[in-house]
């Protein structure tokens, strides 16, 4: 589908154009820039605003790029058929009554989009307010809306068009420069993701923010996610929806550990989509990066004439985990020849009382900051004056002077205002004047959005190719016990621990004997999911009158019914760490690697990291150190620290095993995987195949 041209049409007709509605007239309104060709279409024809109206777009007799449709609903389909009909390609689609007032709106929507298909119309809503693209000057809108102080390099797709008309007035508030502004509405045909594939395209456009409330094609977006990435430009995403409401795996933890938003969660993480929790901090976090671009490694340094403001800045990248490194000794001597004695040379670097007499040292401590290879970003805090009228020349002077510094810096610079603050036009002038990068932000939200640059930024650095994606296998096994689940994880190269299953009380106690006590005896069946919940472990156990007691115990336990293998008898292994490694199959991101720390504490704790299969092992290493329990890994109170990479390589393997099986496979868990230094076995398994008819349950 061609989105280019609907976004930069050569020629409009406004279909249903009408002095008696308000759209009507706000839409022709906001077209009026446009310098190509447009066309009033109302089947009475006449005059409307002000101009002559053809009574179809068959009538207008020239070639029409996009039809802009705002008749009632049911007239829809017939203004569809008449675009088709007259060679039209494109249609954005205002009126309502479809999907979003229940099902038998939904089935009218499913019809238009099935026109569409079929007629080579490429449909943009229904129920949308439309577009504006500012960098062409075309407005195909639907509501007032007042335009940013200057075109930008932010584009604004939203699923709401209430969301984007706030996202809009909200960027010309803090002087945030846009590029589009998108409202896809029900998304019929085309959704967000061709916008997003087509501004990725648009070397203009510099940072995609994204207002979402569902995800119509999982795999599109991640398609789109990845060639963000490889095109190093940031998706920054806003989605409604945080309630988990897809079905649970019932038999498998992981099932409840992967709720749709814990799922998105991860594959916006695992492809390089920032995700935010407010309007605020959308538009914020994409103007940062619209200025900065992909920074290089380092931390962040802070620079401003209050004390105050820096030890509220180093609080606040404390709490958003932007690295602040002290400047280097080469740094240091260079700023103690600039500052006056009494200052200290720190990072944040408070300018004193000085920089009040002279402005200068603004523009030359940002030039010697900028310059030390600590440090990936500067930021100089400032607040804005609303006019010149406002302001003494000794305060525009700083100005002045910061963005002198801000232009010779050698890092990407940014001034950030101290708290939150609306941008005149006269306050935008200055800005344009003194070529400020500025962010109106506030302190807070700036940094927290100078923090999402920098872990962005570190993963355009070290992304890595993409994963060869091999064919789905079947399940080689149905439904499976504890020792049919470990002996299918050790074929395929996961290290098990030695269990052997036991079919009488003899068999028991002759496996302990060999193995060496104490040992773990559990009985073993397909049925029982979770041995513990009914009793069905018995652990520590010593000396063959407690093994064959044991033995009978487990399985007297076990409800009736239920079909029994035997039980396990395996080795206790004392001290380490265990793991908790699972997979689940999403309803709507497919397979998921979940891992976490093990045991009971899997359900106490909740301390897990979320992957979408597959994964490299870098990625699965990343996972471990992204928990809370990370240091656990490194070795505490003498025991011995874990080989986090090849232990990546594990998961990495344990994702490729269930990967592969996605069409068969429902559930994997180890629980735990108990890992002490290089040593790691999995203690205990759980497999639970797909329903037969290739439903998951």
């Amino acid at each position: 589908m061609s989105i280019g041209q609907m976004l930069r049409p050569r020629s409009v007709a406004l279909v249903g154009a009408t002095d008696r509605s308000r759209w009507s007239q706000v839409t022709f309104d906001n077209i009026q820039p446009f310098a190509g060709r447009l066309h009033l279409v109302n089947r009475r024809g006449g005059t409307v605003h002000g101009r002559a109206a053809a009574t179809s777009v068959a009538a207008i007799g020239e070639p029409v790029d996009v039809g802009l449709v705002m008749v009632p609903m049911a007239a829809v389909r017939d203004a569809l058929e008449d675009l088709v009909q007259s060679g039209v390609k494109h249609a954005v689609v205002l009126s309502s009554g479809f999907a979003e007032l229940g099902a038998e709106g939904a089935a009218e929507q499913e019809k238009l989009r099935a026109y569409a298909d079929s007629a080579g119309l490429t449909m943009m809503g229904p129920n949308s307010l439309g577009f504006v693209n500012f960098l062409d000057d075309v407005a195909l809108w639907a509501s007032p809306y007042t335009a940013t102080y200057a075109k930008g390099k932010v584009a604004v797709i939203s699923h709401s068009g209430q969301v984007a008309f706030h996202l809009n007035r909200l960027a010309r508030n803090q002087g945030v420069g846009l590029s589009h502004l998108v409202a896809t509405g029900n998304e019929a045909q085309v959704d967000f993701t061709d916008f997003v594939d087509e501004l990725l395209a648009d070397e203009r456009v510099g940072a995609i923010a994204l207002y979402l409330e569902t995800i119509r094609r999982p795999e599109r977006f991640v398609q789109v996610a990845r060639r963000a990435l490889a095109a190093a430009k940031p998706l920054i995403v806003l989605k409604v929806g945080t309630n988990e409401v897809a079905a649970r795996t019932a038999q498998a933890h992981t099932g409840a550990l992967v709720g749709d938003d814990r799922a998105f969660s991860a594959v916006c993480a695992q492809h390089g989509v920032i995700r935010v929790a407010s309007i605020e901090d959308l538009v914020c976090t994409a103007a940062v990066i619209s200025h900065t671009g992909v920074l290089p490694e380092g931390g962040a340094a802070f620079v401003s004439n209050s004390g105050g403001i820096c030890g509220i800045a180093a609080d606040t990248a404390g709490k958003f985990r932007v690295a602040m490194p002290e400047p280097s000794s080469a740094t240091a001597t260079a700023l103690r020849d600039l500052l006056p004695g009494y200052a200290t040379i720190n990072n944040p670097l408070d300018l004193t009382g000085a920089a009040a007499a002279d402005r200068s040292l603004f523009e030359s401590c940002l030039s010697v900051v900028s310059q030390d290879p600590k440090y990936a970003s500067v930021v100089c805090f400032a607040d804005l004056p609303a006019s010149r009228q406002d302001s003494d020349e000794s305060l525009l002077a700083g100005l002045r002077h910061m963005g002198r510094g801000v232009a010779g810096a050698k890092r990407p610079a940014l001034v950030m205002s101290c708290v939150a603050t609306t941008v005149t036009p006269q306050g935008w002038e200055l800005v344009q004047e003194f070529g400020l990068p500025f962010i109106g932000a506030g302190l807070e939200r700036g940094v927290a959005a100078l923090g999402q640059a920098m872990a962005w930024s570190r993963q355009q650095r070290e992304r890595a190719d993409a994963l060869q994606v091999a064919p789905p296998v079947p399940l080689e096994i149905g439904s499976a016990s504890e020792h049919d689940a470990l002996q299918f994880l050790s074929k395929h190269g996961v290290p098990v621990v030695p269990a052997v299953l036991a079919t009488t009380a003899d068999e028991a106690m002759r496996a302990a004997r060999q193995i060496g006590e104490p040992v773990a005896v559990k009985v073993c069946s397909a049925d029982i999911a979770h041995k513990s919940d009914i009793g069905g472990v018995a652990l520590g156990v010593q000396g063959d009158e407690a093994v064959a007691h044991a033995f009978h115990a487990v399985q007297q336990r076990v409800p009736a019914g239920s079909r029994v293998q035997g039980v396990l008898v395996a080795p206790m292994r004392k001290g380490g760490i265990e793991l908790f490694v699972g997979v689940t199959h999403d309803a709507q991101w497919g397979p998921m690697l979940a891992v976490g720390l093990g045991g009971v504490w899997i359900e106490v704790l909740q301390d897990v990291a979320l992957r979408q299969l597959p994964v490299t092992a870098t990625e699965a290493a990343g996972m471990l150190r992204q928990l809370r329990g990370a240091a656990l890994l490194q070795g505490q109170r003498g025991t011995e620290a874990a080989d986090v990479e090849a232990l990546g390589q594990l998961l990495a393997r344990i994702g490729d095993i269930a990967f592969t099986r996605r069409g068969s496979l429902q559930a994997l868990e180890i629980n735990p995987l108990w890992v002490s230094g290089r040593q790691v076995e999995a203690l205990d398994a759980l497999l639970i195949a797909a329903d037969p008819s290739g439903r998951y349950a």
